[in-house]
Formats: structure tokens, C-alpha cells, sequence
């Protein structure tokens, strides 16, 4: 059984060498079982002729809480134990088939985080990474809260057959709207990295607890509360689209997404930043910022405004500053 690690560190050495060339990634393949032991299998793949892979969306969760997985690669041969955010355990153990190996993307596992070069470049090519993926898998967590009642009723709002929704009939409403509320509040639906995960998925499907239900089901449910207003503003994620996002020019379109979601959490603060820059890569537009994971979270966002007001005008950018990112 994977050991917990509470107050434990994910600094650690990376269990594989460098990558060969800068269009090379790594693919997991998560083998198969039934217990507590995850093994996983590190494949260095060219992206532009990598085998199927589905891309995992996340949230790393607290990173002094982690189990212990395990890492073959080819050049080392036996497995060695690595360390993984708890959230991230979870999630592999959800998605494990029992018969056959399942080829992942996941960022914590692919990327060595602690090679600055390595992390810069890579998040480079996450617009292709994300639509390349044959399914991008959001993984929201294990079920609480009633999430099931608010899952089902997105699910039946998404059948288009259904003429009727009978789980808003009464006493079931109050219980289903404060289950939605809950569920629209789990971390996932906060977190900066998930928007440009969902918006370049070319197919996305979430996972929370034992539902597995596609991620057009939350789409339709936007659209349908758009109308009948249950809930106040929905998450970011869940509001955005390719097509808001592409109407402007580079600056207007990074603006906005920052102020948009300004309140959105990261675990580096950098990837306030950061994590909005392949949306920008994957629709051609380009704002002169390249990840430096050696710099200052302050720097970060200064060199951030700088590159703005070379497209936007001054006090656009100013007027964002209240509230700050």
C-alpha cells in the first residue's frame, strides 16, 4: 500500500533523464491493479507522432500531503518510488484499469518541476499537449457534499430527449440547489490551469467520485441557468468559451482573462500568469511573455504588465490593478 506522507516534500529527484529534443514529452502509462500500489511507466514520445493519450486535469491539492507511487522508465530499469500530492493518488487510482495500461499526460508526473529549462519550455507546448489529447479527463475529487444529486441533474439537463426536468420538482429543489452551489465550489472549478484544459480539449470528460459524465453536460448547464438564473455567476471555466476568448487581439484577450480570473488559485503564483499563456499560443496570438520559473512571482507580473501596455492602453491596464491578481 502506498504510504501517506503528511508534512512530507515533493522536492525529490526526478526518477528519468533529460528530455532528447524540445518536441519530446513524456506519457505515463499507468499499468494496471486493483490495490493501493500504483505503478506507472514513463514513455519519452516526439509530439508530433506520440501514440493516444488522454490529458489528466487536476488539482494538485495541498503539496505536503503525498503517497508514494511507483516509476519504471527504460534506463532505470527497476520501479522507483516518487511522490505525488494525495489529489493526484487519487485521481490514478480512479483511472487505473484493471486489464490494460492507460496512457496519461499528468503534469506533476511528466514534467520534471524542479528543472526550471525543462518546466519553461514545457508549458510551451501545452496548447498542443491539451489538443492532442484523443480526451482531456477532469478529475474533481471523490464524492461529498450531495455532488451526486447536483451530477444527475446536469446529466439529465444534457439528455435531449428529456422534455421535462422532474428534479426540480418539489421538495427535491432546495436540496439540488445547494448541492449545485457545492459542487460548482470545489477546487477544481478555481483553479487557473483547468481553463485553457478545458477550453483546448477537442473532448473532455469528468470524473468525480464514481460519475463520469462529459464535460458538454456542464456547458449545457451554463446555458440553461443563463435562462433560469438557480445560480449566481459560475465559474470561469465554466462561462468561457474559444470564441469569447478569440474575438480580441493578444493584449485585450490576456487582460481579460487575467481580470476574469484574478481570483482563481494557483499553487505557484507564477502561474497566474503562466497558466493563461497557451490559450493565447493555441488561438496564434502572441504576447511577448515566456515562462521563466527562475524569476520572482513580482517580477512575473511586472514584465506581465510591461508586455500589456505594449498592446493596451495605460490605464486599461492600471484600472486592473485593484482587487490585484
Amino acid at each position: 500500500m502506498g504510504p501517506s506522507h503528511h508534512g512530507a516534500s515533493l522536492s525529490q529527484q526526478y526518477p528519468a533523464p533529460s528530455l532528447p529534443t524540445s518536441m519530446h514529452i513524456r506519457l505515463v502509462s499507468l499499468l494496471p491493479g486493483s490495490d493501493d500500489t500504483i505503478i506507472c511507466e514513463l514513455i519519452t514520445a516526439d509530439l508530433d507522432s506520440a501514440p493516444h493519450y488522454e490529458a489528466l486535469s487536476y488539482t494538485w491539492g495541498n503539496p505536503l500531503d503525498c503517497r508514494s507511487i511507483y516509476i519504471k522508465t527504460t534506463e532505470l530499469g527497476d520501479a522507483k518510488e516518487f511522490q505525488v500530492t494525495s489529489n493526484c493518488f487519487s485521481a490514478l487510482r480512479c483511472l487505473r484499469l484493471a486489464d490494460r495500461p492507460r496512457i496519461l499526460w499528468i503534469n506533476a508526473v511528466s514534467i520534471d518541476q524542479h528543472n526550471f529549462p525543462e518546466r519553461n519550455h514545457q508549458v510551451t507546448l501545452m496548447s498542443q499537449i491539451y489538443s492532442g489529447a484523443v480526451e482531456v479527463i477532469s478529475y474533481l475529487g471523490e464524492s461529498e457534499d450531495n455532488c451526486d444529486l447536483a451530477i444527475e441533474f446536469i446529466i439529465e439537463l444534457d439528455n435531449p430527449d428529456l422534455e421535462t426536468t422532474t428534479s426540480l420538482s418539489y421538495p427535491k429543489s432546495e436540496p439540488l440547489l445547494l448541492a449545485l452551489r457545492r459542487f460548482f465550489s470545489r477546487p477544481w472549478f478555481s483553479r487557473v490551469w483547468v481553463i485553457q484544459e478545458a477550453i483546448l480539449s477537442h473532448r473532455a470528460t469528468v470524473y468525480c467520485g464514481d460519475k463520469v459524465f462529459p464535460w458538454s453536460a456542464v456547458k449545457s448547464f451554463h446555458q440553461w441557468n443563463a435562462g433560469q438564473k438557480w445560480l449566481g455567476r459560475l465559474p470561469f471555466v465554466v462561462t468561457s468559451s474559444r470564441e469569447s476568448l478569440t474575438k480580441s487581439r493578444p493584449g485585450k484577450t490576456m487582460l481579460k482573462a487575467l481580470i476574469e480570473t484574478r481570483y482563481c488559485a494557483a499553487t505557484d503564483p507564477r502561474d497566474k500568469v503562466y497558466g493563461l499563456l497557451p490559450l493565447l499560443q493555441a488561438f496564434d496570438q502572441e504576447l511577448k511573455i515566456t515562462p521563466q520559473y527562475g524569476d520572482s512571482a513580482a517580477k512575473v507580473y511586472t514584465d506581465c504588465a510591461a508586455a500589456l501596455m505594449t498592446q493596451e492602453r495605460f490605464e486599461l491596464v492600471l484600472c486592473a490593478v485593484q482587487g490585484g491578481l
